[in-house]
């Protein structure tokens, strides 16, 4: 694992490199975008027992529904994933909700 920093988030390298190369994302340049939207969402993630605790953030960027997964980590945001929800899953987990 080879982790990276900016001024106010952290991420793993690979990760971010296979994401972007598998999904066409980038969620450090989409994080920002995310936060920023007026309507995001966010909820703790419990799709499993990851050891921490964990965020999801559901917001519409650039006409795609996102979902950014991050936790804290030495007072960071550390990125872990983001993907793209289907019109079906958005209306039925979140969309009552942004």
């Amino acid at each position: 694992m080879t982790n990276e920093t900016n001024e106010k988030y952290s991420w793993d390298s690979e990760k971010r490199e296979l994401i972007i190369r598998t999904r066409g994302l980038d969620f450090v340049e989409l994080a920002d975008l995310i936060f920023a939207d007026p309507g995001m969402v966010t909820e703790p993630d419990n799709r499993g027992n990851y050891g921490e605790l964990r965020y999801l953030s559901f917001a519409l960027v650039r006409d795609m529904r996102l979902c950014l997964c991050f936790t804290w980590r030495g007072g960071r945001i550390h990125l872990i994933t983001i993907f793209k929800m289907r019109e079906k899953k958005w209306r039925k987990y979140y969309g009552n909700k942004c």
